[in-house]
């Protein structure tokens, strides 16, 4: 691994397979770290060049701290650090029937995750490195039954702020909200491609794509933001701007 290696969570699908795409498109060199064993066995048949696999649990101190050890022995410092990992499915069981071994869990990849790789790999990072969370528009916005998941990124935008000031300066830490990202042509057969009209109803006139998450981190990550800290980036084609109502009978 070379001195700009960047860390990817959750690499091996969905948006966390387009960014490590993205990136070594890029020519960064990738660390990709993923709990999916088959997921990582495809991505490692791909042969990138350019990125390593790791699997991780990222809820797993010892696993974690074990990375960081991995790190500095190959490269001493990274260029950044890309919390991605999450349950991501957000709807779970009504709040009368949600098992607390769900909510425990989701806030853990989701929420403790990130804490864990940034206590132990934020050291490593090299001046001006940065750290990009990706986090959601549901820690703004919800549909009934998704407690777990719009808590546990709404507590990651807390995060992204409360560590942007403990590791500032020297290392800056942003956050990036995504809305609807169309993973279909990453994972075939399991997320169903958006329509017409799920595109038409974005101010943007489309869905987003997981170029367009990338590309943000990759300004994040840049020199170029080096004014930029502490902050959340929406990246949701204007839907969150939208007002939205139910057509209601006109009144006679």
């Amino acid at each position: 691994m070379s001195s700009g290696t960047i860390v990817i969570t959750g690499a091996a699908r969905g948006l966390g397979l387009g960014m490590t795409r993205y990136f070594l498109q890029h020519d960064y060199q990738v660390l990709g770290l993923d709990i999916d064993k088959e997921a990582l066995a495809r991505l490692d048949e791909a042969n990138m060049p350019g990125l390593q696999l790791v699997r991780l649990d990222v809820t797993d101190e010892p696993s974690v701290q074990s990375l960081a050890r991995l790190v500095e022995r190959q490269c001493g410092r990274l260029g950044g650090i890309i919390n991605n990992a999450a349950i991501s499915h957000p709807i779970n069981e009504p709040i009368e029937r949600l098992s607390l071994s769900h909510w425990q869990r989701v806030l853990a990849v989701n929420l403790t995750g990130p804490m864990l790789l940034c206590k132990h790999l934020s050291p490593l990072l090299a001046p001006g490195a940065a750290i990009v969370n990706i986090g959601s528009t549901r820690a703004h916005q919800s549909e009934a039954d998704s407690e777990a998941y719009a808590a546990s990124k709404g507590g990651l935008v807390a995060l992204t702020h409360a560590l942007a000031v403990s590791l500032g300066p020297r290392v800056r830490v942003n956050i990036i909200s995504p809305g609807w990202i169309d993973v279909s042509a990453l994972q075939p057969g399991d997320t169903p491609a958006p329509g017409p009209e799920d595109h038409a109803q974005h101010p943007a006139g489309r869905v987003g794509a997981a170029e367009d998450v990338a590309a943000m981190a990759r300004f994040l990550l840049s020199g170029e933001s080096g004014f930029v800290t502490g902050q959340e980036f929406i990246v949701d084609g204007g839907m969150s701007r939208r007002m939205i109502y139910r057509d209601e009978p006109a009144a006679e």
